[in-house]
């Protein structure tokens, strides 16, 4: 009871007011005496009135100090603002960063191992990472029973199904191209995976490294025309070592050769981007990698892995 009514007490002190500005007045006037309006003279809240004397006072009484008047707000900073950094400068520079990065080891993929995507990119993020964020609760278990780059792969996978998505939403012309164009970039598109084929069984990559490394570098930046005549080019200048042996004749050798020149000659690099094979590629490598989680969900939960790691990531 003691200590509740010392609480109640200090409560009552005008220095505990909510605000500074109140607490520092109200104590002020306290220690000056009580403050009563005259008769005909109202009540102000902005100045306090001086008390009547008192009889047999020496000195009159002191008027309360006046509340001084709130400063005004100053004016707004005109100075620059601070350097932004470079990486932060907008989703799109880092969305591209990552693209580019996982976009190079996905154009490595043999071509015969490339499956087309037909799901909704979105949605593949969101299983990805709740897989992934299931599955490496408990990291250092899962590097005891794993390489560090198969476990790193793992993890990384979130961001690969983000370059999917960059691949799918945002690698389109920026506006629709000609109906010419976007009739041989359709022939174009089906052909290119075939003939990269048939290239791939004639000629190993280390044979002829420097015409891959042009194939690859033109199908991370969309550009199926570079890709298809340059390997097209290869195959011709090599007929007699490839006839009887590719699977695809020389007039259609010869036309898709045609097409990709055509496109090169008749429109700019905007004009006929065309992210489908990279696209493609990227969902392939999403995909090899995605078994490589569900083996480990099946080891952490058994049949429970099923509820947050899917057996399939898209229809």
């Amino acid at each position: 009871m003691t200590r509740a009514r010392d609480d109640l007490e200090a409560l009552r002190d005008p220095a505990l007011r909510s605000t500074p500005l109140e607490a520092e007045s109200s104590a002020q006037s306290a220690a000056s005496g009580p403050v009563e309006p005259g008769p005909d003279e109202p009540r102000s809240a902005a100045e306090a009135p001086s008390p009547p004397a008192r009889p047999g006072a020496d000195e009159p009484q002191q008027a309360a100090p006046e509340r001084p008047e709130p400063a005004e707000p100053p004016p707004p900073s005109v100075a620059e603002p601070p350097p932004v950094d470079p990486r932060a400068r907008g989703d799109e520079s880092l969305d591209r960063e990552r693209y580019e990065r996982y976009a190079m080891p996905a154009s490595d993929l043999p071509a015969a191992n490339v499956q087309t995507f037909r799901g909704d990119a979105a949605g593949v993020l969101a299983i990805v990472r709740r897989a992934v964020q299931s599955v490496t609760r408990d990291p250092a278990r899962h590097r005891r029973r794993l390489p560090k780059s198969r476990f790193d792969a793992i993890r990384s996978l979130p961001e690969l199904a983000m370059a999917l998505d960059y691949a799918v939403t945002r690698m389109q012309p920026e506006s629709a191209p000609p109906a010419e164009v976007t009739e041989r970039l359709d022939q174009l598109y089906e052909a290119l995976r075939p003939t990269i084929v048939a290239a791939e069984a004639c000629f190993p990559r280390g044979i002829v490294p420097e015409t891959y490394g042009i194939v690859r570098r033109a199908l991370v930046a969309g550009d199926p025309a570079s890709a298809a005549a340059t390997i097209t080019n290869l195959i011709q200048d090599r007929w007699g070592h490839v006839q009887g042996r590719i699977s695809i004749t020389r007039e259609e050798v010869t036309r898709i050769n045609s097409t990709a020149k055509w496109l090169l000659s008749n429109t700019r690099p905007p004009e006929r981007l065309d992210s489908r094979d990279i696209r493609d590629r990227l969902w392939s490598l999403l995909r090899e990698r995605y078994e490589q989680l569900r083996v480990i969900a099946q080891e952490v939960s058994g049949d429970e892995s099923r509820e947050y790691a899917p057996e399939r990531l898209a229809d």
